[in-house]
């Protein structure tokens, strides 16, 4: 159908949906594009366009008793989509100053897709004002915050060491897979999907960035959660892999102790002084004082020793200085060898 045609057919309301469609769908696909080209040079994974009203029967139209996930930005949604089964369908808030982050976050997902432990996309929506994404589907639906802070359920330390070895695996991906490192910059326990054996799925491209040829970091705005962001960012709105090593280090610590990263950082700093800070200080001695804190708040499970080597890397991962950090292809590495204690 010509452009003219599709405007003035239908009645008044059906030529104004059409037309926002019609033009969201040229603005976000020109974005899209770009982007693209930007991050991947055109060398991306295949994936398909949905519209909106094959999303809104997906969901049933949106039906609140589908989400799986509730973020501060999107909700995810279990779908079925004709000839594809069961997905996720993640709709972001109809803000314009979030179609960024998810045309980012379509370019990103559909580059690096091919990895088990990063969660797969099948496509997405531009028809709205800010794209929807549509993922593989992960039968379980939770993520590993609700694992670690639900009280019925139990995760064996078996389960968190494997799931910790995951994460990184998929992170040592997005570092070293490709031609330029991405840098995630929102791992957490939040935007880890577990499937139903429970293996990881690092999910959430948004606030992801490459880092542009010849350099070693990234400049963007600070954003992410308190407690996983490196405290050099804060400082110099720069971003690298010893970025992403910090969050991870953060997200080992509460797989370890069951809590939230920020609270263990403040309650340990409690402990050594007066002054309250958000993340570990560098001083040896406080780091000592941090170590002694985080082992004794260990889960209850597992092998000591593996757990203990485990809050050593996780100490070692948010070193306040970047450069005491170990890449995230050592904390592999190390996490393998402590799956083996």
């Amino acid at each position: 159908m010509s452009w003219k045609k599709l405007i003035t057919s239908g009645s008044r309301t059906e030529r104004r949906t059409r037309s926002r469609s019609e033009l969201s769908s040229l603005k976000n696909g020109g974005l899209l594009v770009e982007e693209l080209i930007r991050i991947s040079n055109g060398d991306y994974n295949p994936f398909s366009i949905f519209s909106e009203q094959e999303l809104k029967q997906a969901t049933k139209d949106y039906n609140t008793n589908l989400v799986l996930l509730l973020d501060a930005n999107y909700k995810l949604f279990q779908g079925v989509l004709e000839n594809r089964g069961n997905v996720l369908i993640k709709k972001t808030n109809d803000f314009e100053e979030l179609v960024e982050y998810c045309i980012r976050e379509i370019a990103i997902a559909a580059y690096v897709s091919t990895n088990k432990n990063l969660v797969k996309l099948l496509g997405c929506c531009l028809e709205s004002k800010v794209p929807i994404l549509v993922f593989e589907y992960i039968p379980n639906g939770k993520n590993l915050s609700a694992y670690l802070h639900e009280k019925k359920v139990n995760l064996p330390w078996i389960h968190r060491i494997r799931i910790a070895s995951q994460i990184a695996s998929a992170i040592v991906y997005l570092h070293l897979g490709k031609s330029r490192p991405l840098i995630h910059r929102h791992v957490k326990t939040g935007n880890v999907l577990l499937d139903e054996n429970l293996n990881a799925k690092l999910f959430d491209f948004g606030l992801s960035l490459e880092v542009p040829e010849g350099e070693t970091s990234v400049e963007a705005l600070v954003e992410g959660t308190i407690g996983f962001i490196a405290p050099e960012s804060v400082v110099t709105k720069r971003f690298n892999e010893k970025t992403d090593v910090f969050a991870f280090g953060a997200t080992l610590i509460e797989i370890l102790t069951g809590r939230e990263p920020h609270d263990v950082f403040i309650e340990a700093s409690d402990l050594r002084s007066n002054h309250v800070t958000s993340t570990p200080v560098a001083e040896s001695s406080s780091m000592s004082a941090f170590s002694r804190f985080l082992k004794a708040n260990l889960i209850k499970d597992g092998k000591r020793n593996a757990m203990e080597a485990s809050a050593e890397l996780a100490e070692r991962c948010v070193e306040i200085l970047p450069e005491k950090r170990p890449t995230i292809e050592e904390v592999a590495k190390e996490l393998r060898l402590i799956q083996n204690m």
